[in-house]
């Protein structure tokens, strides 16, 4: 008889194991390179393949990237050992067996309204590295090569391969996921791992990743990544920015801002410069002004309007002078009570103080 739902203490292991998980792929610690020889020996052999003759470490996947990309452009009898699609064929054939097998495991075992399959939303470690990584390494790819496409990442193993604590909580329900040890283990012992059947490409774990509350990447005084050899990934909740966004924000300029075409970043870029100082150098739109104060609007082409209103603060500095602030406000306000109204959480028809303070 198959079960209709997982029992509470089934269900009271996906959080241990996605918490697992999580700091498999937070590790920072060095890559055990004979541990790594030894595990790929069991790994290729999975899908009945020798180990690899050539295991190559690196410090970063930048430098994976870059030693794949020269290996296509070397002798054919190389090229074909790094083809593309022979990294995913790797893939494949490792989970292939296992796949099939505990699937119709758990068909057999368990109604389809138990949702097994969503539970790997709730497994999943909700990292936000990978694809940060990605862009920044095939970036530094291309970069390099003039354009060269260096779609070289994908179908990774290591420290960041995200289906792996799924496997692993099936095979704490009973299930025989024996096969994916190797799979396993490899996360536990190497950072981002590139497999071709006669090459296998090893990266370093990171010496840091830095994240928000929010487990976004972000580090506001440097690197979010940073590898051995010093690639990095820079990013503000979440955001990846260029290095000078985070280093060195003096340095930023207007011209700078608007003519970053990503609205996510625009958004960053103007943070880090000072959304009222953006507003005063860039000259925008005095739009209204009342006894309330002066409302301004800064248009843009890839994102929605900075408006933001400039009050006066009633109450005297210890020099006696008045302190301006500028409070941002919705890009619908387009009089300065109303959006004072709006801090306040008020309608314009229902903000009349007695007195300012």
């Amino acid at each position: 008889m198959k079960t209709e739902e997982l029992s509470e203490a089934q269900r009271a292991l996906i959080p241990q194991v996605r918490a697992e998980w999580l700091k498999i792929a937070l590790d920072t610690a060095p890559v055990d390179r004979a541990r790594v020889r030894e595990i790929l020996g069991r790994l290729y052999g999975l899908a009945n393949k020798p180990a690899p003759n050539h295991i190559l470490h690196f410090e970063s996947p930048l430098q994976i990237s870059i030693a794949i990309a020269e290996l296509r452009m070397a002798d054919e009898p190389i090229r074909s050992q790094v083809a593309a699609g022979v990294d995913s064929e790797v893939h494949q054939q490792v989970f292939k067996q296992a796949a099939e097998r505990v699937t119709g495991q758990v068909t057999d075992s368990f109604n389809g309204k138990v949702g097994l399959k969503l539970t790997a939303s709730a497994l999943d470690p909700d990292l936000q590295v990978i694809g940060p990584l990605l862009d920044q390494a095939s970036g530094g790819c291309r970069d390099k090569f003039s354009g060269f496409r260096a779609s070289l990442l994908e179908n990774h193993f290591g420290q960041f391969d995200p289906s792996l604590a799924w496997w692993d909580f099936i095979g704490r329900l009973g299930f025989d996921v024996s096969q994916l040890v190797p799979a396993f283990d490899l996360a536990r012992s190497a950072g981002w791992s590139v497999l071709f059947w006669d090459w296998a490409f090893v990266s370093a774990k990171p010496e840091c990743i830095h994240r928000d509350e929010l487990q976004r990447l972000h580090c506001e005084t440097g690197a979010a990544v940073r590898y051995p050899n010093g690639f990095s990934v820079f990013a503000i909740h979440g955001v990846r920015v260029p290095e000078t966004v985070v280093a060195a924000p003096e340095s930023l300029t207007v011209r700078e801002i608007e003519s970053e075409t990503n609205a996510e970043v625009r958004r960053v870029m103007i943070e880090r410069y000072g959304p009222q100082r953006y507003l005063m150098d860039s000259r925008a739109e005095e739009i209204h002004r009342d006894d309330f104060g002066i409302l301004f609007r800064k248009s843009s082409l890839v994102d929605e309007p900075l408006v933001m209103v400039k009050v006066v603060n009633s109450t005297p500095e210890p020099d006696g002078s008045f302190k301006d602030y500028f409070l941002r406000v919705p890009p619908t306000m387009t009089r300065a009570r109303q959006a004072v109204a709006w801090t306040f959480g008020k309608a314009e028809s229902d903000y009349a103080p007695a007195c300012q303070t």
